[in-house]
């Protein structure tokens, strides 16, 4: 009996010694012990985390009392972006609200793919941050990005004006302007076409079932919404609107004409997903659009910015993403926390998918 407890313990020792050479036995060791040391801490993947910290005081808007809301958000510390979670287009529990894109390298060390220009995307509550794609790793900057309204495809403009657009299906990653050219873009509806800026005064579009480059006849800016069989965009003086398939005026709402220019340029504008709404402002005044009325409301003080506006004007928020800032406009209520504990953004954020949620930001009536 002595014989085989030895012959026993000597194969429950072997096993053990296997596992401990496991190495993936032992990253589950050393991730467990992490957790263990560091509670406050949600591991994702062996090097990355984030924490849960309450939202912060910020004084936002123009002369415009605003009710501050405290409510925890997550910072997150990405080490290493390899092992972060992907955008998966089968993941429906991604889109159950509105999202965010960004382009951001989330570490400065020495290594080149850590530090280098990524894209990223999150919910607008600040939860299920995803890398989008690595393909930009390779630009100094990132000047424009924007999405396909079916959340397929994403498109950026680079240093220069330099275009390309990643297919989240495929992974495949088209260039479609290599020429230094104007950074603005623009989705069809159906999320076939992507208009883009070729060059001063000369605009094209990239079909993306085909790959085909082609000239088109129509100005083309970001603050546009597609909806509809409608274009709505925001130029320098108003908004826009035309039919989409014939390119005819439908409506233009332009601003008080007795401004000076300065007065009356939108130096900041933005628009919301499905075009019934927009917004501009200078230093001087800021210019709300009810564009399915074919009204806008000029105002000196009392009101907030918007660099990007949710569904129905309900939702606005700041562009840096680092620091983010969202404004309940219908209840005059503001949330800001800091998403990141290091790296860098280039460029604006965007929003996309807006229409999850009915347009809301946050869930449970928040």
């Amino acid at each position: 009996m002595s014989a085989l407890k030895n012959i026993l313990l000597l194969a429950l020792f072997s096993i053990t010694l296997m596992g401990c050479n496991d190495p993936e036995s032992a990253a589950a060791e050393a991730a467990q012990l992490k957790a263990e040391q560091h509670p406050e801490r949600t591991y994702v993947g062996e090097n990355n985390y984030y924490i849960m910290e309450s939202s912060e005081h910020a004084a936002f808007g123009r002369k415009k009392e605003l009710k501050v809301m405290y409510q925890d958000f997550p910072r997150y510390f990405v080490e290493k972006a390899k092992e972060w979670p992907k955008e998966d287009l089968n993941d429906a529990s991604s889109y159950d609200l509105p999202r965010f894109q960004f382009a951001w390298a989330n570490s400065s060390s020495e290594d080149e793919y850590e530090s280098g220009l990524k894209i990223w995307s999150m919910k607008t509550d600040g939860t299920d941050l995803r890398l989008v794609t690595d393909a930009t790793i390779d630009l100094t900057a990132v000047r424009n990005l924007t999405r396909s309204p079916n959340n397929r495809y994403v498109a950026w403009a680079g240093s220069g004006g330099h275009k390309s657009v990643y297919d989240l299906k495929t992974g495949k990653v088209s260039n479609m302007h290599k020429f230094t050219s104007p950074l603005d873009m623009l989705w069809s509806e159906d999320s076939r076409y992507l208009y883009f800026d070729d060059a001063i005064n000369s605009y094209a579009r990239w079909d993306s079932e085909t790959g085909e480059i082609s000239e088109i006849d129509f100005q083309i800016r970001t603050a546009t919404a597609s909806f509809d069989g409608k274009r709505m965009t925001v130029l320098d003086f108003g908004v826009l609107v035309v039919d989409a398939n014939t390119n005819e005026e439908i409506n233009w709402i332009g601003v008080d004409r007795s401004l000076s220019m300065n007065e009356r340029s939108l130096d900041i504008s933005s628009i919301d997903p499905e075009g019934r709404y927009a917004w501009g402002s200078n230093p001087s005044f800021g210019f709300f659009f009810d564009i399915e009325k074919g009204t806008v409301k000029q105002m000196v003080d009392g009101f907030v910015p918007a660099q990007i506006l949710g569904k129905d004007a309900h939702y606005s928020a700041l562009s840096k993403m680092t620091y983010v800032t969202i404004v309940d406009r219908v209840e005059d209520k503001v949330w800001s926390w800091r998403a990141f504990s290091h790296g860098a953004m280039s460029g604006e954020g965007i929003l996309y998918n807006g229409l999850a949620n009915d347009g809301l930001w946050f869930k449970g009536g928040k």
